[in-house]
């Protein structure tokens, strides 16, 4: 894996603690309350996810999208069961990469268990939040071996805050049709680095992360604004960023193209019907 994730994973493991508990909510855990989960424990845990998305995820064309409108009362229990497992243990004590896949996956579920739990919506953004701030990103739904946490505080708080990877932006869904595609199998961590430039690659590729008018005019997802500073490594920037993972006639476009001319996010549910 590139240099910005071969720290240890005790500093990794650290730095994300504080980072986390710097904003939160703390509770009264102690350390015996948390039982981190070995790699092999991780797959057979994860079993229970990829059943999920098995059943409820669904490829079509260049997106994933889910079946919100099939999911079981059974198979929402078990989505729960799973959550509240990988929150019991907490991130392992393993690997960047295991951390990393761990925090993957915990919200991915997780945005899935609140699209669930206020469906019929049209919108993530039509569940909680405030006037200011529309969205369920700062609801502390989580209680991760005994803090209490948000999907804001993973996504930001934790992961990007301690890792300085772009792709990692790939790997969190938001449940909108112009996010990066929720992966239709739990996240693991022998294979996370080829899976996250896998991902990368699929989003530039696709409309949702660039598309080209017939004058040649670029529009990138809002991502690429939003998290401009993110995409900033040894000099490079986000059009580097979309040079290097965009492929045969999208890669020629945006060369050709030299900037990108707007940005757009479609905020509709990621939902088949």
């Amino acid at each position: 894996m590139r240099n910005s994730l071969t720290r240890t994973a005790a500093i990794a493991f650290a730095a994300s603690l504080l980072a986390t508990t710097a904003m939160m909510q703390t509770a009264t855990a102690t350390p015996e309350e948390g039982d981190h989960m070995t790699i092999s424990e991780s797959v057979s845990t994860n079993a229970v996810f990829n059943d999920f998305l098995n059943k409820y995820g669904v490829q079509q064309g260049d997106i994933s999208l889910v079946r919100y409108n099939a999911v079981t009362a059974e198979d929402k229990a078990a989505l729960e069961g799973y959550i509240a497992k990988l929150s019991k243990s907490g991130p392992p004590s393993g690997s960047d990469e295991e951390i990393m896949a761990y925090w993957f996956n915990l919200y991915n579920a997780e945005t899935i268990n609140v699209i669930l739990n206020n469906y019929p919506v049209k919108s993530i953004r039509e569940i909680g939040g405030s006037f200011v701030s529309k969205g369920p990103w700062g609801d502390k739904t989580l209680t991760v071996n005994g803090t209490k946490m948000s999907l804001n505080n993973i996504e930001h708080d934790t992961v990007r805050a301690t890792y300085d990877e772009p792709r990692i932006h790939y790997a969190f869904n938001c449940a909108s049709i112009s996010c990066p595609d929720l992966r239709l199998s739990a996240w693991e961590a022998e294979t996370l680095d080829a899976d996250l430039s896998a991902a990368a690659t699929a989003y530039i590729n696709s409309d949702r992360g660039v598309s080209v008018d017939n004058k040649g005019n670029l529009t990138a997802s809002s991502i690429f604004k939003w998290y401009k500073g993110d995409f900033v490594n040894n000099g490079a920037g986000v059009f580097e960023h979309l040079e290097k993972y965009a492929t045969g006639d999208k890669k020629a476009a945006i060369t050709a193209a030299g900037k990108i001319k707007k940005y757009d996010y479609d905020w509709n549910l990621n939902e088949t019907k």
